[in-house]
């Protein structure tokens, strides 16, 4: 019996190579309950991963810029529909306000600017978000766009360094990386973010309607919203739970190169 020398070093560097490649984990919301009023943040843990899910949206004014309220401001409320999670933000406590919408995530407004509603995910651990899962989309899955964004996370240290800061801001001077994603629908409203922010790592993390500072065309915006039912991340290869130790490396080769000498003294 012939062994290749090549092939068994090839066959061993591919199971050591995928050892070491990121796996994906699903996080799902649906069994979060709601246990308070002006419930507006809660904690899943996963595959050894805390995530925290907060509200946010611009609801208040600066005093550089008292008429387009884009001063970003926790929300009041989430609420839960079939297992994903609206928000109510500031301005929409006041029932009617510019036909603004509390019943979703959301760009909706028609006081000459939109209301942008944004979850932030807050990881124990540096993640890839991979795609998120929706229980409920106001329009159909071809009019409908979300925001992704990897924010820099050595300058936003926790979720209440969003407070008074703008969108714009954010997308100019505090992220890694952003994009949009269209939704879609195959068994389930989804959206996979494989553009822009692929293979970008961060633990803190912006999902919401669509808001073309973080990429997009503005002319999408107005029409989207959503209820964020969870999320699917995959963390760092460095981790060193997902990367071989070197011992381990070393014995593996020891190994395959004692198979190809008894191979060679049978033959």
């Amino acid at each position: 019996m012939r062994y290749s020398f090549t092939r068994l070093m090839m066959a061993g560097l591919l199971l050591l190579s995928g050892s070491a490649l990121a796996s994906t984990t699903t996080a799902g919301f649906g069994h979060v309950n709601e246990t308070r009023s002006n419930f507006n943040q809660f904690d899943v843990n996963v595959d050894g991963v805390t995530i925290n899910v907060s509200g946010w949206s611009d609801t208040a004014n600066l005093s550089t810029d008292r008429s387009q309220d884009s001063a970003i401001k926790r929300a009041v409320d989430f609420d839960k529909f079939n297992g994903g999670w609206s928000m109510q933000n500031q301005d929409e406590q006041h029932g009617g306000y510019c036909n603004t919408y509390s019943h979703s995530a959301d760009n909706f407004g028609t006081c000459g600017y939109k209301d942008y509603d944004f979850f932030l995910l807050s990881f124990s651990e540096a993640v890839s978000l991979v795609s998120a899962s929706y229980s409920w989309i106001a329009k159909s899955a071809s009019q409908t766009q979300v925001s992704v964004a990897a924010l820099d996370n050595s300058v936003l240290t926790n979720f209440n360094s969003l407070n008074n800061k703008t969108w714009a801001g954010l997308a100019s001077g505090h992220t890694l990386k952003s994009d949009y994603a269209q939704v879609e629908n195959a068994s389930g409203y989804y959206s996979n973010f494989h553009g822009n922010t692929q293979d970008q790592y961060s633990t803190m993390w912006l999902i919401g309607a669509l808001n073309s500072v973080f990429g997009g065309n503005a002319a999408w915006e107005g029409n989207d919203g959503m209820k964020l039912s969870g999320v699917s991340f995959s963390k760092s290869a460095s981790d060193p739970a997902q990367v071989p130790e070197p011992n381990t490396i070393v014995m593996f080769l020891i190994a395959l190169i004692c198979l190809v000498r008894f191979g060679k003294r049978r033959t």
